[in-house]
């Protein structure tokens, strides 16, 4: 009788255990309340010039006709690449903290005219910067917080296929690399000819690092095991990205341009799509990812 008691007790004890919901210890494992991210990212961004303090070599007789020399900053021709590598930590339903290494090329270019009473010469400068940036930024998910107890059939907690999401943060940005094109023309009775052009490494005319902030929107979709994630981000640096203790340094730039930077900073409308894998499984030999 001892035996048979022991037997009952015993198969109670397990069938509770294996009857017992997975939400148990889904809450007291706080492995699967989060997920780590890692991926590329991709995209272009157009960049405009906030100009701080104006600089220049030549001046007018006539300070009140100064204006006659200023640069004129185009609105073309300013679009680049930007690519990189991402990292995100999702520590709840909604707050996504997120950083990565990217490349951020930028562009920019101005024109300069200096008039004469027969002839005017016109300077172009294009202007080709790298940077590798460091973000540092919150992403809320814009979503209802579910339960993360599984139901009574069992089920996983669902998960929204398509999540939109707000963020906003700050940007480190290194200077690699900085070039510029100057071409030169004459313009006289109505003729233009190009008699100049040449490139010159101005890496040394501009800060090494500078820092700006960043908001923007986008929205992840679930494909598969994998997070597409496009977004749209305004960019506005607070620094200036001139070295003003170089700022006369290039004689090839003074000299034969003329030339010399303005103090500025650069705000940026950047298009960019993200591919995230998630690092964390809740079984890796079937490849099932935590989803939070």
């Amino acid at each position: 009788m001892k035996i048979y008691t022991t037997l009952i007790l015993w198969t109670a004890f397990m069938l509770n255990g294996f009857s017992q919901p997975p939400s148990d210890k889904l809450k007291k494992n706080p492995y699967k309340n989060s997920q780590w991210y890692i991926g590329l990212a991709a995209g272009v961004n157009y960049n405009t010039v906030n100009v701080i303090n104006e600089y220049s070599i030549i001046h007018a007789t006539n300070r009140l006709d100064d204006e006659l020399y200023r640069k004129d900053y185009t609105l073309t021709n300013n679009i680049s690449a930007t690519y990189g590598l991402k990292l995100m930590y999702q520590f709840e339903q909604r707050f996504v903290l997120g950083s990565g290494l990217l490349i951020n090329e930028l562009r920019f270019n101005y024109n300069q005219e200096l008039p004469g009473n027969t002839r005017t010469v016109v300077f172009q400068h294009d202007h080709h910067l790298r940077y590798l940036d460091l973000p540092i930024y919150f992403r809320f998910m814009i979503r209802q917080v579910n339960s993360r107890m599984w139901n009574r059939s069992w089920k996983k907690p669902g998960v929204p296929p398509i999540i939109p999401f707000v963020q906003g943060g700050l940007n480190f940005s290194f200077l690699i690399n900085a070039n510029k094109e100057v071409s030169r023309s004459v313009i006289e009775n109505d003729f233009e000819v190009q008699d100049l052009s040449f490139s010159e490494d101005v890496g040394g005319l501009l800060q090494s690092t500078t820092v700006g902030a960043f908001i923007g929107f986008g929205a992840r979709f679930k494909l598969g095991n994998v997070y597409l994630t496009p977004q749209l981000n305004i960019r506005r640096g607070f620094s200036n990205v001139t070295n003003d203790e170089t700022r006369y340094t290039n004689d090839n730039l003074t000299q034969n341009a003329y030339d010399v930077f303005d103090d500025k900073s650069f705000t940026s409308l950047e298009a960019v799509v993200s591919i995230l894998i998630p690092l964390k499984y809740l079984s890796k030999r079937e490849f099932i990812p935590v989803e939070i």
